[in-house]
């Protein structure tokens, strides 16, 4: 893996070491709030912010080479996501049995979050697949935007539908119940990945633009997590109080807070940089795919043997980390790093398939 070393690389065409560490800290994230019940749920939003980045990037460069562009964007994404999905299946049905084949359509189909909004899923260990239906879901119409529109028209779509998400969101809360089908439906989730899209066509019309929004990012990331802290303490059920004012406002705060971490990271310096780019933290980061595909089916399986809280979170991520690694040595990384794709640009889509989610366990 190779550093960039101006984060704002305008062709996307160079590793960006320290987004590998950011996904580190998102798929870790996601585990504590597992394992610990911490209150880490923006983890899968970050990830959604960092996948709309990457990938628009991707498409605009295939778009401006004018070389192959769905038939390059698609067969990578089969090749990444595919295999360790299939595998996931098939050790969840050893698992815990054949409960999700009652629903196999979600499944098959990418739409899992559709059924969870339904409460028709398999078993609970499953329910981190929702995040991974919206990616899905959202990159079957974005290509075409990205294909048809010049980049200054895609950026104010982008913006937009940062506007205009939240308030979907805001009107179709009486629709609902509860808050899950909010939370687990693309139209009411796309306004992170698009964030991460405007991210990308600033830093490509412009390998500076987000230097000068430094400051900016930084008083967005401590007031948005003041914002959520404070919710924390002082209303914890302000998350589930499905009111068109939780629904709209609290994950526009998220979206606040993991774009403004993007901004920080891509014009991360001394320390934090040195952070990001920490071998570790970048190896977890890239096999954090398989990580989060498996984190919770290992949690639910160490689950009935009631041991302490924090024993079974150590022996569950040692567990996780050690399946993913074995995927990503056995098998994944031939996958992506195939003849056609060892240029960085194909690390990047990395973050296609990052989304470690919330579930209701």
């Amino acid at each position: 893996m190779t550093a960039s070393a101006s984060p704002a690389s305008p062709s996307h065409s160079r590793r960006i070491v320290q987004l590998d560490g950011l996904r580190a800290i998102a798929v870790l994230a996601v585990f504590a709030q597992h394992a610990l019940k911490a209150p880490l749920w923006m983890g899968v939003d970050l990830f959604f912010v960092l996948s709309g980045f990457l990938i628009t990037g991707i498409l605009l460069d295939r778009k401006a080479r004018k070389q192959s562009y769905f038939s390059y964007f698609y067969a990578r994404r089969a090749r990444r996501i595919l295999p360790p999905y299939l595998l996931l299946m098939v050790v969840s049905s050893l698992l815990f049995g054949f409960g999700w084949a009652k629903h196999w359509e979600w499944y098959a189909f990418f739409a899992t979050n559709i059924g969870d909004a339904l409460n028709q899923s398999g078993h609970d260990s499953l329910n981190v697949l929702w995040s991974l239906a919206v990616e899905e879901q959202f990159y079957i119409f974005w290509p075409f935007v990205i294909l048809l529109l010049p980049e200054r028209a895609l950026g104010f779509v982008a913006a937009a539908l940062i506007v205009l998400v939240p308030v979907v969101r805001a009107v179709a809360t009486p629709w609902f119940d509860s808050f899950w089908p909010i939370y687990y439906l693309t139209p009411f989730r796309m306004d992170l990945l698009s964030a991460g899209a405007l991210l990308a066509v600033a830093v490509r019309r412009n390998p500076d633009a987000l230097q000068p929004f430094r400051p900016l990012a930084m008083l967005g990331f401590f007031a948005a997590l003041a914002v959520l802290a404070w919710l924390h303490l002082h209303y914890p059920r302000f998350r589930a109080a499905n009111t068109p004012l939780s629904n709209a406002g609290l994950y526009s705060v998220s979206l606040v807070l993991c774009s403004s971490i993007v901004v920080i990271a891509l014009q991360s310096k001394g320390i934090v940089k040195r952070l990001l780019c920490n071998p570790v933290l970048v190896y977890i980061g890239t096999i954090s795919y398989t990580i989060y595909l498996i984190h919770l089916s290992i949690l639910y399986t160490l689950w009935p043997l009631h041991m302490n809280r924090y024993v079974s979170a150590a022996l569950a991520l040692a567990m996780t980390l050690a399946y993913a690694s074995i995927t990503w040595f056995g098998f994944e990384r031939r996958l992506i790093q195939g003849p056609a794709t060892r240029s960085m640009e194909s690390d990047a889509s990395l973050a296609g398939a990052s989304q470690a989610p919330q579930s209701r366990a």
